[in-house]
């Protein structure tokens, strides 16, 4: 399946068989499934200046966590890629905040995505469940800035379910023009 943000020259490919979600499944996931902080909730929910450009989600789970792909469009006040990046090691930090045992895996490096300068880094941590689980799950960011606006595009997995290969597949799709 390919999917095309045309307005914006945008194209990636999700792995074979994995089916797009909406905002509303997360929403629920959050308030029916995981323990976070009311602040970082609604951080989440209130996203406003974000614009979904997809989501989608594996068809197949082992554990508890739902690997998953999310692409979407950013704010963007920076005018260098060194600006972009403080801005980002900022974004990160925050995270410490509601994710238990948040590491980072792979600091932030450059990365090209067709002609376009972008970052990568890598992290994982602990989310709590209602029923006091802890969830193992990790996350490859990437961050690809356009003008005014970014490209966050978030690939998240487990050791579990692991969706190395796939994501590989799908960071080599990604074109912006």
């Amino acid at each position: 399946m390919n999917l095309a943000y045309s307005q914006n020259n945008f194209k990636i490919i999700p792995p074979k068989d994995w089916k797009e979600f909406q905002k509303s499944d997360i929403i629920n996931s959050l308030n029916n499934k995981y323990i976070l902080p009311e602040k970082t909730k609604q951080e989440i929910i209130k996203n406003n200046q974000s614009v979904q450009i997809s989501r989608f989600g594996a068809p197949y789970k082992k554990g508890t966590y739902t690997p998953n792909i999310q692409v979407l469009l950013r704010p963007n006040a920076t005018k260098s890629i060194l600006d972009f990046k403080k801005s980002l090691e900022i974004s990160l930090k925050g995270f410490s905040n509601s994710i238990e045992d948040f590491k980072i895996t792979d600091s932030l490096k450059e990365i090209k995505i067709g002609s376009k300068d972008g970052l990568i880094t890598k992290f994982e941590g602990y989310l709590k469940t209602n029923n006091g689980e802890k969830v193992f799950f990790r996350s490859t960011l990437i961050a690809i800035p356009n003008d005014d606006t970014f490209y966050q595009i978030t690939l998240n997995d487990t050791n579990i379910d692991s969706c190395e290969e796939d994501f590989q597949k799908v960071i080599n799709s990604i074109e912006i023009n």
